[in-house]
């Protein structure tokens, strides 16, 4: 199954955006409203005064960021394009919800916020060297957006939104006509699903991957369903790659270890990340354990350490302590999985940046000794890879209290805020654990933390 977005050649070339810039042309001539409001945005009112091929080709630069058609026609004639595009999974959020996060971007922006700013340089490249963020308009914001989920520019994101709300539909429909098949399902009535064809054993093991796609039941970490019925159904499935990434990200621990009992290839990309590097995004531990004992894949600094393996964390630095050129493989973009909560700049083979990456999910999967051992030699417990987010921030929602104890012993500074929710180490407390104030745990993150912020 791809994941590149579903209107984009596997590897546009100059040819394919000339064929842009000229359907644009075309279109604008020709009276189309929405040809009208592109250039409008671009162009203002000189569109209507003149509008030749050369205005369209700046147009279509312009929404990718660049200041002309020369700069935005060398970065595509540079470009490695025997790699391939994958762009974000999006799961039925409209386009509205995109557009309020711009609208939010461009309120820090114009108070030349630095989390603000960063974001802009690393993806408008007509700002790569400004200065202040204050200049910024709605467009660029947009455009950050697109770019950190993944699409080249803004317009390809609403177009994909828009087909991913239709997709999602489809998908829930599928569901509907299956709920007496899902009931033979969590019964265990291997008589009933005998009669299932490939396709309904394929859907109905992807309803399983998910907390609560089986309506009115809530799925967990345990299976949760007779382990006869899913053995059927394993038999008669062809596609067990999407139901390990979803379950992966769902936090459905026995299902995982049953599909790796199965056969499935854990090391699939389909979705953008592999099984191992949702669970680690989404910050499933225990998935993540299942999963490494299977085989830590992708090999790299931040598995390792994500994953709990000190020796092999160890292994990736020289004699010097520089990280080995092997430790930076396999970084992808979370957008590229879908995760849009844990945007970030560009990858860059900064070795800080490559340490900072490894120590913060270390430190989101409580892996106390590796969190120290990073710390030990060199690491600030204050360093934030993923836009303002430390180690700290990251140790909160899973509710580790001896990483986090050992951060604040450390000087990790409880006051810092992060770019997305603009919330210090009390406040993400607060987000997080909001429904359940007066749990023990709870409390002792509190204490510890307000003590700390003194």
């Amino acid at each position: 199954m791809s994941d590149r977005h579903f209107e984009l050649p596997a590897h546009p070339d100059l040819d394919y955006y000339r064929k842009q810039a000229k359907d644009l042309h075309r279109a604008y001539a020709a009276g189309d409203a929405a040809a009208e409001a592109r250039v409008g945005e671009v162009l203002g009112g000189r569109g209507t005064k003149r509008f030749q091929l050369t205005d369209a080709q700046f147009v279509l630069a312009q929404e990718h960021g660049f200041e002309s058609w020369a700069k935005f026609r060398a970065h595509i004639e540079c470009r490695n394009t025997t790699e391939d595009r994958p762009v974000s999974r999006l799961a039925g959020i409209r386009a509205t919800s995109y557009a309020s996060m711009a609208d939010a971007l461009l309120v820090e922006l114009r108070r030349n916020d630095p989390g603000a700013l960063q974001r802009l340089r690393a993806y408008v490249p007509r700002h790569a060297s400004t200065a202040s963020a204050t200049t910024a308009e709605v467009r660029d914001a947009r455009l950050v957006i697109a770019r950190e989920l993944g699409f080249p520019a803004w317009r390809e994101l609403v177009s994909f939104t828009e087909k991913s709300m239709r997709d999602l539909d489809e998908r829930q429909e599928k569901w509907r006509r299956l709920h007496r098949e899902a009931e033979a399902l969590l019964a265990g009535d291997t008589n009933r699903l005998a009669g299932l064809t490939t396709e309904q054993a394929n859907i109905l093991l992807h309803m399983l991957a998910g907390p609560e796609t089986i309506p009115g039941v809530r799925l967990d970490e345990e299976l949760g369903v007779p382990r006869a019925a899913v053995d059927l159904l394993l038999s008669k499935a062809t596609d067990l790659d999407l139901p390990l990434i979803w379950a992966a990200r769902s936090n459905r621990v026995e299902y995982v270890r049953l599909l790796l009992a199965a056969g499935v290839d854990p090391g699939n990309r389909s979705w953008g990340a592999t099984a191992l590097e949702n669970a680690i995004y989404f910050g499933h531990t225990g998935v993540v354990d299942v999963l490494a004992e299977h085989g830590i894949i992708p090999r790299a600094l931040w598995t390792y350490a994500a994953c709990g393996r000190l020796d092999l964390v160890q292994a990736c630095f020289d004699a010097d302590g520089r990280p080995q050129p092997d430790a930076a493989l396999a970084r992808p973009n979370p957008a590229d999985a879908g995760i849009g909560l844990l945007s970030r700049p560009p990858a860059t083979d900064d070795p800080q940046e490559i340490v900072a990456e490894a120590f913060v999910h270390a430190c989101q999967h409580g892996r106390v000794e590796i969190v120290r051992w990073f710390l030990s030699h060199g690491v600030h417990p204050d360093v934030a890879p993923y836009y303002g987010r430390t180690g700290l921030h990251w140790a909160i929602p899973p509710g580790h209290l001896e990483v986090i104890r050992l951060l604040l012993d450390r000087g990790a500074d409880p006051s810092l805020r992060d770019d997305l929710f603009q919330s210090d180490a009390d406040g993400w407390l607060h987000i997080f654990f909001a429904a359940r104030p007066h749990d023990p745990l709870t409390l002792q993150l509190h204490e510890l933390i307000e003590n700390r912020s003194r």
